[in-house]
């Protein structure tokens, strides 16, 4: 149980909680919510076996997101002089490297490219300038898309694809069954301990619902096989 607002900042906490319980898998998986270059960058550092996709994975895919002038992704790109050029001919070429660091204190590097104002024949390029009329600027940071080409990479592969479908099936089940079965839908505490607690108690109904199924179904099993066995004993006396 954690207090962040959002799942990226608990998966290393996390994780480094069922390894000191001697719980931790093999693989690390988890769902695109966590995924982020700052979690990346420990789960490469620490452990090679994982996979989270990041958060725009799936809309890549789509026909709109490929058609889109705005990504940089449908950019043409030309490694050896380190330039883009985007849908209508504007050029961009390296012009810096930049550091922002979050509030976290984890720093990420950019590239800045920064757009050539003038064509071949020296007449300013109207598309180059932002509204405001400042040349425009792109960032790129090659950690993170080095961390997304490696996510895109492993899910290609049957093993790993099997694994993460496995996910759904594993976890998601669990939060279904205490919205639909019990009507759990939101904590009724303020406060990280009467939170734990309220979490205790509905799993500890979950688990109590699954024990009085599995008995009804014991038992109707025995009643069935009793039925069967009186019927071939009967049978067997004529």
């Amino acid at each position: 149980m954690f207090q962040n607002p959002t799942d990226t900042r608990t998966l290393i906490p996390f994780i480094k909680q069922l390894e000191e319980n001697h719980t931790l898998g093999d693989v690390i998986v988890a769902d695109a919510g966590y995924g982020s270059e700052s979690n990346y960058q420990f789960l490469d550092d620490n452990y090679k076996k994982y996979v989270i996709p990041y958060s725009t994975m799936l809309k890549e895919n789509s026909k709109k997101w490929k058609t889109d002038e705005k990504k940089v992704m449908n950019w043409n790109y030309y490694e050896d002089d380190d330039y883009y050029i985007n849908p209508q001919g504007v050029r961009f070429s390296f012009n810096a490297y930049r550091i922002r660091t979050d509030k976290y204190g984890f720093k990420r590097y950019f590239k800045e490219y920064i757009s050539e104002i003038f064509d071949d024949d020296h007449n300013r390029i109207p598309q180059a300038f932002t509204p405001g009329g400042n040349r425009k600027r792109i960032y790129i940071n090659p950690s993170l898309e080095y961390f997304k080409a490696s996510m895109r990479s492993k899910l290609s592969i049957p093993q790993y694809a099997d694994i993460y479908a496995r996910r759904k099936n594993d976890v998601e089940p669990v939060f279904g069954n205490m919205k639909a079965c019990l009507g759990f839908k939101r904590f009724h505490v303020k406060g990280l301990n009467k939170v734990k607690k309220e979490m205790m108690i509905v799993v500890m109904a979950l688990n109590i619902r699954k024990l009085v199924s599995m008995s009804f179904f014991i038992c109707i099993f025995r009643e069935q096989k009793s039925s069967m066995w009186n019927f071939f004993k009967f049978a067997s006396n004529f």
